[in-house]
């Protein structure tokens, strides 16, 4: 059996002024800066073993600073990226609505929604499990911690509680820095939970009704 905990990065630059960048690597505002202490102080007596996360700086300086709190080095991997947003990349939100009508399935229907010119949603869950299965086969009785972003959280959601990935638009984005527990067995998923970040307090942020 492999644990893992999984944490969302803190607010990137990206997510304080609406933007979606997939790719695009922004790193973390000064509030994404003290969520992600908070989070590794939270974090620091958890039994971490091994810390991997998404090369993306804004997953790899929330990841760095539980590796400080835990003394544990980091191993970073592309794998763990945020879906590529093709022509999407570092647009507004605002701005991807008015230019492309098929932002409006990624809005109503994210589980069948492809970024124009991009990753399909259903590519990056396929992306996302399989190095989480690996991660696990090589990490068995580990307990692991995962730095990653917050669409990577919502898809695995959907394989950890076994629905289809049309199901997707029914399950809530995870605030940033928030941590999900769940362990791996045998080939079965096991939730203990998803999204935790009461441990953030008045530090809490989570993305607009727009994305």
């Amino acid at each position: 059996m492999t644990k893992f905990i999984l944490v969302r990065h803190g607010q990137s630059e990206g997510n304080a002024v609406q933007t979606f960048l997939g790719h695009t690597d922004m790193g973390l505002t000064e509030l994404g800066h003290k969520q992600a202490q908070v989070t590794a102080e939270y974090l620091k007596d958890a039994g971490i073993d091994v810390i991997y996360t998404s090369d993306l700086i804004r997953a790899y300086d929330t990841a760095k600073c539980i590796g400080e709190a835990t003394g544990i080095p980091l191993i970073a991997s592309p794998e763990l990226r945020e879906i590529y947003a093709g022509k999407w990349e570092g647009m507004s939100f605002q701005k991807i609505a008015d230019t492309y009508p098929e932002y409006q399935t990624w809005l109503t229907d994210i589980g069948n929604a492809v970024c124009t010119g991009g990753e399909s949603v259903r590519d990056l869950q396929k992306r996302i499990n399989a190095e989480l299965v690996k991660i696990a086969s090589l990490n068995d009785g580990k307990t692991v911690c995962v730095a990653t972003h917050g669409t990577p959280l919502r898809v695995m959601t959907c394989i950890w509680q076994n629905l289809s990935l049309s199901e997707a638009k029914n399950i809530p984005w995870v605030s940033n820095a928030s941590v999900t527990t769940v362990t791996y067995d045998s080939g079965k998923w096991h939730i203990e939970n998803i999204g935790y970040d009461e441990h953030l307090s008045g530090l809490i942020s989570k993305l607009p009704a727009n994305v």
